[in-house]
């Protein structure tokens, strides 16, 4: 792991918004509702390839179910959060995190060459 993907501090600077700033000072913040889209797991990765699946399966998760999530460490790799609607079976790696940055830079950094 290196610095760009180590986070040196994390908090919660409101119910649904998370910020990490990582080892190289880069500053991330994501609002719950964008990491709940963009859970790793298995399950989430089958709806995003087949969506009416998704609709057919499980209702989508709420405002409140975004809100105020647990987290806690997954080892020294990464983070599992445990939404409020049950959901708790991702675990986002710090490099899936970092890759997945919403800021304007990283988005510019990760967007489709044409």
């Amino acid at each position: 792991m290196n610095a760009a993907t180590r986070p040196a501090a994390a908090q919660w600077l409101s119910a649904t918004e998370l910020e990490i700033v990582w080892g190289d000072d880069h500053v991330s913040l994501y609002r719950t509702d964008y990491l709940r889209a963009r859970c790793p797991c298995a399950e989430c990765a089958v709806e995003r390839r087949n969506p009416m699946s998704a609709d057919l399966l499980r209702p989508r998760p709420t405002a409140a179910g975004l809100a105020s999530p647990q987290v806690e460490p997954a080892g020294n790799y990464g983070i599992r959060i445990y939404w409020r609607d049950g959901h708790n079976t991702g675990i986002y790696p710090f490099d899936h995190l970092r890759g997945i940055c919403p800021c304007a830079e990283c988005a510019t950094d990760h967007a489709p060459q044409q």
